[in-house]
């Protein structure tokens, strides 16, 4: 049975089928994680990201992956989180749409090994507890539809926070 793994590292240096990035609408070159998936993917991944149609916010994009560690870059632009205030349940809709559309195009494409980084929940600020929350719940959805879900979180702080809410809503 397929699980679900919690991990912390660097998601650069992990072997899949397909590595999540979070993207711009253009897919251009971002920040966080998005500008080193780009610096390791070098000139050709910018050329193909050029190619690609412009991505609303929820939904994602393939690219090769050229450079990584991975066959291929499932980009897909996520909300900026403001502060729980009145845009708050919209963006996180638009952050589960995020996990939809990626697992949706991870599907049809026959790929069965995703790293998922904590989407939103860098740059865009996320709180891990709300980010964790959405995509466990879709993950959980999902998950027997591949071989191996990874998400790799940037600290041991965040994979705890995202640990306490795997027990508090996802136990078994």
């Amino acid at each position: 049975m397929t699980q679900i793994h919690l991990t912390w590292g660097n998601i650069l240096k992990l072997r899949g089928d397909a590595l999540v990035c979070p993207a711009h609408k253009h897919l251009i070159r971002g920040r966080g994680l998005s500008a080193q998936v780009y610096a390791q993917g070098g000139q050709d991944l910018a050329v193909q990201c050029e190619q690609q149609p412009e991505c609303a916010v929820g939904e994602a994009r393939l690219t090769q992956a050229f450079h990584l560690p991975v066959d291929y870059l499932l980009h897909t632009v996520t909300p900026q989180w403001s502060s729980g205030d009145q845009w708050g349940a919209q963006a996180i809709g638009q952050l589960r749409r995020c996990y939809e559309s990626v697992l949706r195009l991870a599907a049809e494409r026959g790929l069965k090994r995703i790293l998922f980084p904590a989407l939103g929940a860098g740059t865009n600020r996320f709180p891990h507890t709300i980010a964790a929350h959405q995509a466990l719940e879709v993950l959980k959805k999902r998950v027997t539809q591949f071989e191996q879900i990874i998400v790799c979180l940037h600290s041991p702080a965040a994979l705890g926070e995202w640990k306490k809410v795997e027990k508090r809503f996802f136990a078994a």
